[in-house]
Order: C-alpha cells, then sequence, then structure tokens
C-alpha cells in the first residue's frame, strides 16, 4: 500500500457509528473503546499487550471495516472505520455496502426453509424432480441416492465446485446453466456428482448453485427478486440485495475490494451470477438484523421461520455444519454463523445459539485474520460464554532440558522443540517458531492456536508430543534422532534428489504425507504465512510427482506471484493451461497479468 493511501486510512479513521437501546451514549463509546484496543491472537494470555483496531488495519492492510455488535438479544451498536474505496478516498460509511461472500449461503438457505415451511419445497425429495431447465445428470452414484435440497444446504450431495472468483467489470457474465455445465462465459468447472450424496460433507458452492436455480424455479421468480420478498424485507435488511450486476442506482454506494497481495481488484469488484453461494451485498448492521431473527426463531418468536425449522437448521449434519450454517464450539458453548471470501471482500457472521450475543464483521481486503482478532475483541469486551483467558505460567529448567528435541509429526514432516531463554518454542520445518506458553501442569497453548499440547511417555519411556484433539484424544508424535532426516528437511536444505526420492517412496506406498492435497495444502499455507521460499520448494517438488495435475502448476505459480516474480509466475500458469486448457484459476490469473 503507498504512503499517501496509509494517510487516507489514517485520516478516515474517525468512526461513523449508530447505537440503539438504552444504554448511554457514553456507556456505548467506553465499549466501543475498549473493543477497538482489545484485539488479540487465538489464544488470550492475561496481562499481554492487546493491539489496536488501527494498528492491525495498517498490519494487514486492510482499508475499510464495518463492525456490529450484538448483545443482549438487540443491535449493541455498529461502526464503520476506514475507507470504502481506497483508490478514491471515499470512506466508508453506514450505508456502504460490501459483499457478503459466502455468508450468502446461510441467508439463502433461509429463503429455502421458508419454501420448504410453505409446502412449495421438501427437503428429501430428489431436486431433480423438481428442476426443469437443468438437472444434475445421473450417473451410478445419483441413481443409488438422488441429491436433495438437505443434501444441497448442507454441503453433503457429493457436488463438485468449492467456490467461485466471479466475473471482473466488463466481463460477460453466466446464466446459471452456463455456471452448472461449466460453459462460455463461465469460468468455473461444471458441476457434477463424484461422490455419493449424503456419504461426506464437503463444501460446495456448485450445490449452493443448484439450490439457487430450483429455488427460482419452484417459486417462478428471479432468485433476487425471491430473496428480497421471503428474507431481506421480512428480516429489516433494507440496504441488502442480490442483484448481480449492481444496479447503476446502488454502485455509488459499494465498496472496491483489495486483493491478498495488496492490489486493487481491477475494476474495483467483481460480479458474482452465483448468488446463493456469494452474491449477496449488505452492511454489518442488516447482517445483524439477519442472525437476531435466526435467534428469535430458536426462541419461537420470528416472522420468518418457526422455532422446529430453525433447530433443524442448526442441527449439525455429517460435520459442524448444518443446513446453511457453520455450528463452531467454543470450550463447549455452541454457536452458529458463517465466514465469507470473494475476490477483494471477506466477512464473518457468529453468534450464540441461545444467548443473545454476536457479532457481523465486514471488510473490503482478503484479509479474515483481522476479523478474527476483532472477534476475540469483542468476545472478550462482551464476556461471551466460552472464551477463556489463560494464565502463563514459569517452565521449569528440568522440564526445558527434558522435552527439547525432535519430533517426528508425519513420514516428511519434523517438529523442532527448543529451549531458549526459560522458554519453549515450537517450529515445523520450514516455517514460523511460536512460543509453548505454559498454562497449566504439562501443558501448553501457542498463541496463535487454541489446541492443548504436553508430552508424554510412550513405549521404551520414548518422550512423546501430544496434540489434543477436540474430542480429547491425543495425536502422539514420538521423539527422534538428531540425524535422522526426514523428506523436508531434505528439500529444505537444497537436497533436491535425496528429497524427491524420499518423497516418491512414501508415495509409492500410498501415503498420505506425499499426496497431491497434502502437499498443496502444506505449500498454500506456508505461502499465506510468508515462507515463500520454502512454499516454492514444496510446490515445485509437488508438480515433479503429479505433473499431470494442472492445480499443482497453479499453485506454484500462485506462489511465485505472491514472491512478486510475474515471469515464473507467467511461465507456471501457462504450465497449468497447457495440462488443463479449461483450468480457470490459472485463466483468470494470467488475465490480470495481462495475457
Amino acid at each position: 500500500m503507498t504512503c499517501a493511501a496509509n494517510s487516507r486510512i489514517a485520516l478516515a479513521l474517525t468512526a461513523i457509528f449508530l447505537t440503539t437501546g438504552s444504554a448511554s451514549a457514553n456507556a456505548v463509546d467506553a465499549r466501543v473503546a475498549e473493543v477497538e484496543r482489545a484485539l488479540r491472537p487465538a489464544v488470550s494470555i492475561i496481562g499481554e499487550e492487546r493491539w489496536t483496531l488501527e494498528e492491525r488495519m495498517r498490519h494487514y492492510g486492510v482499508p475499510g471495516v464495518a463492525i456490529t455488535v450484538i448483545d443482549d438479544g438487540g443491535v449493541a451498536w455498529t461502526r464503520v472505520y476506514g475507507l470504502a474505496d481506497r483508490e478514491s478516498g471515499t470512506p466508508m460509511s453506514e450505508q456502504t455496502l460490501l459483499q457478503a461472500a459466502s455468508i450468502s449461503k446461510p441467508v439463502a438457505a433461509v429463503g429455502a426453509m421458508t419454501l420448504v415451511e410453505a409446502g412449495t419445497l421438501s427437503l428429501d425429495q430428489p431436486v431433480n424432480e423438481r428442476l426443469t431447465s437443468w438437472k444434475i445428470p445421473d450417473n451410478d452414484f445419483t441413481t443409488k441416492v438422488p441429491v436433495t435440497l438437505a443434501h444441497l444446504l448442507s454441503h453433503t450431495g457429493g457436488l463438485t465446485v468449492h467456490g467461485f472468483g466471479g466475473y471482473a467489470a466488463g466481463a460477460p457474465v453466466p446464466n446459471v446453466s452456463q455456471i452448472l455445465d461449466g460453459e462460455p462465459p463461465s469460468n468455473s468447472a461444471p458441476v457434477r456428482v463424484d461422490q455419493l450424496p449424503g456419504s461426506a460433507w464437503r463444501y460446495s458452492g456448485g450445490g449452493y448453485t443448484v439450490a439457487q436455480l430450483l429455488m427460482s424455479e419452484v417459486a417462478d421468480a428471479p432468485f433476487e427478486a425471491l430473496m428480497q420478498r421471503a428474507v431481506l424485507v421480512p428480516a429489516g435488511m433494507q440496504q441488502s440485495t442480490f442483484e448481480n450486476p449492481l444496479p447503476a442506482g446502488l454502485l455509488q454506494k459499494a465498496a472496491a475490494g483489495v486483493l491478498p497481495d495488496g492490489s486493487a481488484v481491477p475494476g474495483k469488484r467483481h460480479t458474482y451470477p452465483e448468488m446463493a453461494a456469494a452474491g449477496m451485498w449488505t452492511t454489518s448492521a442488516d447482517l445483524a438484523r439477519f442472525i437476531l431473527e435466526v435467534q428469535k426463531a430458536l426462541r419461537g418468536d420470528s416472522k420468518l421461520l418457526t422455532a422446529s425449522t430453525a433447530k433443524s437448521m442448526l442441527a449439525p449434519r455429517l460435520s459442524d455444519y448444518g443446513l446453511g450454517f457453520g455450528l463452531p464450539k467454543v470450550n463447549g458453548e455452541a454457536y452458529f454463523g458463517h465466514n465469507g471470501w470473494n475476490e477483494g471482500f471477506c466477512a464473518l457472521l457468529v453468534a450464540h445459539q441461545s444467548k443473545g450475543v454476536g457479532v457481523a464483521i465486514m471488510i473490503n481486503a482478503n484479509q479474515p485474520q483481522l476479523m478474527e482478532e476483532i472477534k476475540r475483541a469483542v468476545a472478550f469486551t462482551y464476556g461471551w460464554p466460552g472464551y477463556v483467558e489463560h494464565e502463563s505460567r514459569p517452565i521449569a529448567t528440568s522440564v526445558l532440558d527434558s522435552v527439547a528435541g525432535r519430533y517426528r509429526y508425519n513420514a516428511e514432516q519434523v517438529i523442532e522443540i527448543a529451549a531458549d531463554a526459560g522458554r519453549l518454542y515450537l517450529t515445523y520445518a520450514g516455517d514460523l517458531r511460536m512460543e509453548l506458553v505454559a498454562v497449566g501442569d504439562n501443558r501448553y497453548l501457542r498463541r496463535e492456536r487454541d489446541s492443548a499440547i504436553s508430552f508424554q511417555t510412550g513405549e521404551a519411556d520414548q518422550r512423546e508430543l501430544a496434540f489434543e484433539l477436540p474430542d480429547g484424544a491425543l495425536q502422539r508424535h514420538p521423539r527422534i534422532a538428531n540425524d535422522d532426516r526426514l523428506p523436508r528437511e531434505l528439500l529444505l536444505a537444497d537436497q533436491a534428489a535425496a528429497a524427491l526420492d524420499a518423497y516418491t517412496r512414501l508415495k509409492d506406498a500410498g501415503d498420505e504425507a506425499a499426496s497431491e492435497d497434502y502437499l498443496n495444502r502444506e505449500g498454500m499455507g506456508l505461502v499465506q504465512r510468508g515462507r515463500l521460499d520454502a512454499a516454492i520448494k514444496l510446490l515445485t517438488l509437488n508438480t515433479q510427482l503429479y505433473p499431470t495435475s494442472a492445480n499443482t502448476w497453479d499453485s506454484l505459480a500462485y506462489a511465485y506471484l505472491m514472491q512478486d516474480n510475474k515471469p515464473l509466475a507467467r511461465e507456471h500458469y501457462r504450465k497449468a493451461l497447457t495440462v488443463d486448457p479449461d483450468f480457470a484459476s490459472a485463466k483468470q490469473a494470467l488475465e490480470k497479468l495481462g495475457e
């Protein structure tokens, strides 16, 4: 970001706010100020210095933020910060429209459930019996188990296409049938069933696009008009719309997005005809109104849904996901919500299932970590159930000496535990060093993650590093000798031939640690954490192991792009298209690079 842009943000950081309820303006201001200086990492340690919202906006390069806090069953306050459009210097306002991205899904799911309550749709009827202009292509999977609306809303239908990239300003926009079949001008793959419906949870924006078509056809109305009538108006979401592209009258209120590398979205924003999956434009205040309506429904006091319907939407299916909503738990306390990511925009929505607390956060940048930090600031300021601060304890020298060493994470990766100046640190090979903070007897936490770590004794008195899983079980990792070099270490030490040979043996043995998906996740995680040299080495190896996968070349190209090595990024994006001429991500990236 330029110095001029930073200056404009500094000038615009005067918040605009709206308060409701009986609390005095001074009391609300005090709470707001407390939130603004209470941002923190995933694990909160008592007595440690917190971050301010302004400094974290600068840290992440986020131009604009909108926050609405729910407390005591109502909207406590809304405030906006910074710039709606970094390039023009336009400040954020309460009326600035931002993209809700995947938070469109729970709103669309509520719309679908209004049709179920009206008897227009059934959760368990095969959707192909109701679709007319397009149908899910039949295959061996759908013959055994037809796809239903419940499958679509819970991401259990076995449908492909995780998410969508949208369409740049001025680009042709496909209709829904073209999107579902992956036909031009669609830039995404066809939506198809490639695993047995009901057998597993897999996130699918493609499934929600099928639901969009289904809802529109059975209601005999454009999807955006149906959602306006069925959800947005009854919930009081007066600033919201599913219209894509935005009509001219609303464009002047729309924010401009910023990509992960800090560059502006070309043309300011993308269009998302995949409306149910990603297409809603809204404000944080309107998102709060939506979540309040769901909380009311759970109490049997909603004009949108009955209590039984709301409860069924928050019943977990094959994962911690219901019908349209994620269902996170914080130390046993049940919450619900959703996150969203579109090109240049991110959003977060979370609320407690039985207590009247929650928050809606929207930003015009792809920096979701900032939203998590804001969420935690709100949660601790308002004393949300399940959120706990930990007290750090000193670590005895004898413990430091006994646990330091190298531990096998899996067949390719090592974890080093090091003692330094009375403290313990954990490092995955090639990654960032993280301090282990003692919070109990043989119990440690990393500030970056809330999963507990301990040190155990295994067979033959062997020392083990143990991660505590959500169900309380321990994932154990044995200590290994200092000269026992694992494949990741060989790779990072530039022993490329030895590393490739080691990974090839793992691949031939069917080990998950040499699978394409695992290596891609590891490599992209390194990219996100700024470990670009290590990421490029790992992603390059993935192309060597899986040269016929366009995705491996695309991921490597992205890593080079994040390194600002555009020539090599172009070269590897072209390689991805040589493998698969229709690979959407590579095509979009090359278009942005001027090809």
